[in-house]
């Protein structure tokens, strides 16, 4: 359910009490790069302890619910969770390579990727994973019916055919311009193979998966529990992974970080993501072992520049960016678990560039003179222009809710109106691509891949409903330095990207805040591993030890 927050007039705004009630982080969207989470504990012949059953069943945590299970329109993690162990994908990220997967080897060019897939791979129903079968799901990917949110993130924008010659065990995807990203962009979840069963009905594919992954859907409470079960004789994991799955794996949702903490010391969770104050009682507890990795990109302020909106001019898009500090923002949605951002992407992927210095301190008289050279002046409190007020719709999620209660209040002290309409983290989603009455937000960049090319999908193309370009920005310079990244390789490649990430943030077309650092906990004697950027955990790495 919404909740309004209106600020029409300087002074009328309450500040929220500091605390726990302050709401959790999490992340929406996009491949899979894997950090290890070990917590020790071992037993067995001649050590007095009953021996370890590796494949014992495990319980994690879902922060929310999942959108769907449909891995081409799924637009959250906690979607992608799910899809990354119900579906296969033909290659995998480990650390900062990829790895085979479906494909056992492959040959790339600036425009093409030729994969040879591994013999014996065979869907939850048992029918045999054949190449034209993995070609047709790539196709129905980025078929313009499919209407897939995020398909240019994994083909770019140009266009695209894909090809398979089952005799030759290979499929071929070709871009229409050179996109090096390809080869990362078929390793991410939303490039997951549909089985044929799936294909054939597609409108089930939201609750009902149809893949070939290591685990199938078991028991189902909608808003509660899903139970996953491992499957006899699966065998193909990335990089040729065959060790032992847990039996069973049941994500509970659980949204709140106390309860989700007490859950974890008490047993009742293996494995859950912990954000606010209860990270210090998480790490106190000697029961629990924590992991923390920056993800990689960042929450960015972005402004609608949709024509009419406030954002429409980079000249007030600048001043009002210069009210927000990253410092407080950090404080006040994560307790100051993140880092102050210097790009819209963290330094952990390739070819980061620090193009801003963070607000730490918001000056005040330079904000003024700024927005009176952006033609707004204060009468009577309020900003005004030609006689009319600055009127600005706050969209912010309750997931990080007192984040965004500062940043109305960082804008409300410019002389701004400011109303702040807080939604459930699926709602914030439709809002932004559904082309919903918004002006500005804090907007949670969490791509699941160690790429800049994940930017160019939300800041370029076309806007709801057609695209996922959710600000409507049109930046030339960025498109032009992208389009050569993504035709070059190595230093010429990053020089590129620099240039990329100067460009669209010196424009204020998004405003890095924070790059967060998730923290998950483990209990004693599971062995895990985190994917993408540390919003996944990666179940071909799950097991008692």
């Amino acid at each position: 359910m919404a909740k309004a927050h209106g600020l029409s007039a300087p002074g009328a705004y309450s500040a929220p009490p500091s605390g726990p009630a302050r709401a959790r982080p999490r992340v929406l969207a996009s491949v899979v790069m894997a950090t290890a989470l070990t917590a020790a504990g071992c037993g067995g012949a001649g050590t007095g302890k009953p021996a370890v059953d590796p494949a014992a069943p495990v319980v994690v945590r879902l922060n929310s619910d999942w959108d769907s299970l449909d891995p081409a329109k799924t637009r959250t993690t906690n979607g992608y969770q799910l899809v990354t162990a119900l579906y296969d994908r033909v290659v995998a990220v480990e650390g900062d390579k990829v790895v085979p997967y479906l494909a056992e080897s492959w040959k790339q060019t600036a425009d093409s990727v030729t994969l040879i897939l591994r013999k014996g791979v065979t869907c939850a129903d048992g029918a045999e994973l054949t190449p034209s079968a993995v070609a047709a799901s790539l196709r129905r990917l980025g078929a313009e019916e499919t209407g897939a949110p995020y398909a240019n993130l994994v083909f770019g924008n140009a266009g695209h055919t894909v090809e398979a010659d089952d005799a030759a065990r290979t499929v071929t995807v070709r871009t229409n311009q050179p996109y090096s990203d390809l080869l990362i962009g078929l390793a991410q979840p939303m490039a997951s193979i549909v089985c044929p069963a799936g294909l054939r009905s597609p409108a089930g594919l939201a609750a009902a998966p149809a893949g070939s992954g290591p685990y199938t859907l078991g028991g189902t409470t909608r808003g509660a529990s899903y139970t996953l079960r491992a499957r006899p004789g699966y065998g193909w994991g990335p990089a040729g992974h065959t060790g032992a799955y847990p039996r069973e794996v049941t994500f509970r949702v659980v949204q709140n970080d106390s309860t989700a903490a007490n859950m974890l010391g008490s047993g009742d969770l293996d494995l859950g993501w912990i954000s606010g104050p209860d990270v210090r009682r998480a790490q106190s507890d000697t029961s629990l072992t924590a992991v923390t990795q920056a993800i990689y990109g960042s929450f960015f302020l972005v402004f609608n520049h949709a024509k009419g909106r406030p954002g429409a001019d980079p000249a007030l898009r600048a001043a009002l960016a210069g009210a927000v500090s990253a410092t407080d923002f950090n404080t006040s949605a994560f307790f100051g678990a993140g880092d102050p951002a210097t790009s819209p992407v963290s330094p952990e992927v390739p070819c980061h560039t620090q193009v801003r210095s963070p607000v730490t301190a918001v000056d005040s008289a330079a904000v003024t003179r700024a927005l009176a050279e952006a033609g707004w002046i204060l009468e009577g409190g309020r900003l005004v222009r030609d006689g009319k007020p600055l009127t600005i719709r706050l969209l912010g999620s309750t997931d990080y809710a007192a984040g965004f209660e500062y940043v109305l209040e960082a804008l409300h002290r410019t002389g701004a109106s400011v109303e702040l309409q807080l939604v459930e983290l699926n709602g914030f989603a439709e809002t932004l691509f559904k082309g919903g009455d918004w002006d500005v937000t804090v907007y949670p960049f969490t791509p699941l891949a160690p790429s800049l090319g994940a930017l160019g999908l939300f800041v370029t193309g076309e806007a709801p409903p057609k695209g996922a370009n959710f600000a409507g920005i049109r930046n030339p310079g960025f498109e032009s330095a992208v389009a050569k990244a993504q035709a070059s390789l190595g230093a010429e490649r990053c020089a590129f990207w620099a240039e990329a990430q100067k460009t669209i943030v010196e424009s204020a077309d998004v405003v890095p805040l924070v790059h967060l650092k998730p923290h998950w906990f483990a209990r004693a004697g599971l062995t895990a591993r985190l994917a993408g950027g540390g919003t996944l955990v990666d179940l071909h790495h799950l097991s008692r030890s």
